[in-house]
């Protein structure tokens, strides 16, 4: 018996053994696999602008799509909120070498980086990939469709929009040319197709200097390489819409060309949709006179201080104004200066004007009726609403000073200054209708910190955009009317919650980004800006 029980124990260690090398060996086959690894992800939203519907939707495009192609090319996004001084190319460059997108035999990575403050992005690709991507434009990925959703803060739509274009020119170049002969012969067919297109356009060069003089064809081809095909556009869209007048042509601080030159800018270009209309024009050629020509313009104007020339240029950030402006100096009736003066003199006069909304504010707070604003159980905090009113009533109507809310009526002429002042319980009534909500909000706020220090402690822990979230959704669920300290303290700590799996699920996102094939040497890239 024992000496069987010593066998059968014998046995079963080797088979124990046998079953770790038999697992050992079936984990470093998966491990040693190229395959995806589980969990892993292809975006990296550090802008915090994509659903995770959204991310899921691209991670299944690099799985199912990129992934089945030949040679498994690696596709990336990542949003970033800024890029702090970067360029757009450095910036997509420095990530794209730092994760090794693509499989370092072929170079086929490829990053689509969103820099949302920026309005800018970058399809970065691997050398490997130079045939497929180096003579598309930004509108061959970015469509115009796409951009007006990414000025609409739409980015689920237009990133997904972008991520789908780049995945058909991969799919179509696989099918007709083929992805392992663009990896192997690349750079060489591209080489050669440009040969070719630089050869027809000498041949076709050659053909117009027979046919016109050859003055003329030195002329045309001159124009050609000197002013983009931008360029010309843009003239002839602001000849067409928007005539310069020949007065302003004359002012030697406002030269064509550097207009020109500003509003064929690609970003502006865009900004102002090619130019197509009248309108796009306009406030184009707004933009550019109170940025650049009023700032160089005040340079040459006697009599006034740097002061009174920085609230003058300060004044002309109002649309309003601005417009108004730009609009009379088009039709030759007025000028930097006589503009600034009548700038300058009534804001002096709205210094006046602000001081008498703050007394109304004051006075309207001395008798504020709050018992139809919130629950009877919150009326002893009545005091603390009415200073907290009267106080964000006050910012506000400077906030609208400073922004050139009052000075635009004045300048304008939508109103005298007379009838604004016969007006002011009528603003000061519209200031607290649009602070009284949130003033309510913001001392429920403190009170709820107060009794729950614990909430306080872990909002404050949150960084500042994760705050912000939590605190705009909050006011948007706040109801002062129907909601006490116990309910608003459920409602801020289910939002704090929220936001926590938000986090969480950034950070998951973040840490599973990663992981690529290593390859490196971008191709190059194509930009654009929204």
């Amino acid at each position: 018996m024992k000496d069987n029980t010593i066998k059968r124990g014998g046995k079963m260690k080797k088979i124990f053994q046998l079953g770790m090398l038999v697992f050992i060996g079936l984990m470093g086959f998966f491990v040693l696999q190229p395959s995806i690894a589980f969990g892993q992800t292809f975006v990296r939203d550090d802008a915090g602008v994509l659903s995770q519907e959204t991310i899921k939707q691209i991670d299944a495009l690099n799985k199912e799509g990129f992934q089945s192609l030949t040679g498994a090319p690696e596709y990336a996004v990542i949003t970033i909120p800024s890029l702090d001084g970067q360029s757009i190319e450095e910036r997509n460059l420095e990530l794209f070498n730092e994760y090794g997108l693509g499989n370092p035999e072929d170079n086929n990575g490829l990053l689509f980086l969103f820099a949302i403050d920026d309005r800018e992005f970058r399809l970065g690709y691997g050398d490997g990939l130079s045939y497929v991507f180096s003579e598309l434009s930004e509108d061959d990925l970015v469509d115009e469709d796409a951009k007006d959703a990414l000025r609409d803060e739409d980015y689920d739509t237009a990133i997904l929009a972008a991520s789908n274009e780049v995945y058909q020119r991969m799919k179509e170049a696989d099918e007709t040319i083929g992805l392992g002969t663009i990896y192997q012969d690349g750079k060489q067919m591209l080489a050669e197709k440009q040969a070719q297109e630089a050869e027809a356009t000498k041949q076709m060069w050659f053909t117009i200097g027979k046919i016109v003089s050859g003055v003329l064809a030195a002329a045309a081809a001159s124009l050609v390489g000197f002013i983009s095909i931008r360029h010309l556009k843009t003239k002839r869209r602001f000849e067409e819409h928007l005539p310069l007048p020949k007065h302003l042509l004359e002012d030697s601080h406002f030269q064509q060309k550097d207009f020109l030159k500003w509003a064929s800018n690609r970003k502006n270009y865009q900004r102002y949709h090619q130019y197509q209309t009248a309108k796009d024009c306009r406030q184009a050629f707004t933009q550019y006179v109170t940025s650049t020509y009023v700032p160089a313009k005040l340079t040459s104007v006697t009599g006034l201080s740097t002061a009174d020339k920085r609230v003058i240029q300060h004044s002309l950030t109002n649309p309003a104004i601005g417009a108004y402006f730009s609009n009379l100096l088009m039709k030759k009736q007025t000028t930097v200066k006589h503009f600034g003066q009548v700038i300058l003199t009534q804001h002096d006069t709205l210094k006046t004007y602000e001081a008498q909304l703050g007394r109304e504010v004051t006075e309207r707070m001395a008798d504020y009726d709050l018992t139809d604003a919130v629950l009877p159980e919150n009326l002893p905090l009545a005091d603390a609403y009415r200073a907290e009113i009267a106080k964000q009533a006050k910012e506000e109507i400077r906030r609208r000073n400073e922004q050139g809310r009052y000075l635009a009526q004045l300048v304008t002429e939508k109103a005298t200054y007379p009838e604004m002042v016969q007006a002011i319980p009528k603003e000061v009534s519209n200031v607290l209708a649009e602070v009284k909500t949130d003033a309510l909000f913001q001392v429920d706020l403190k009170q709820v910190y107060q009794n729950h220090p614990d909430l306080a402690n872990k909002l404050s822990s949150f960084d500042a955009s994760d705050r912000a979230a939590v605190l705009n959704n909050a006011r948007q669920e706040y109801d002062p009317h129907g909601m006490n300290m116990a309910l608003f303290f459920v409602m801020m700590n289910n939002h704090v919650s929220h936001q926590e799996q938000v986090i969480a699920d950034t950070q998951s996102s973040s840490n599973n980004f990663g992981g690529f094939s290593g390859g490196s040497s971008s191709g190059g890239g194509v930009s654009g800006s929204w």
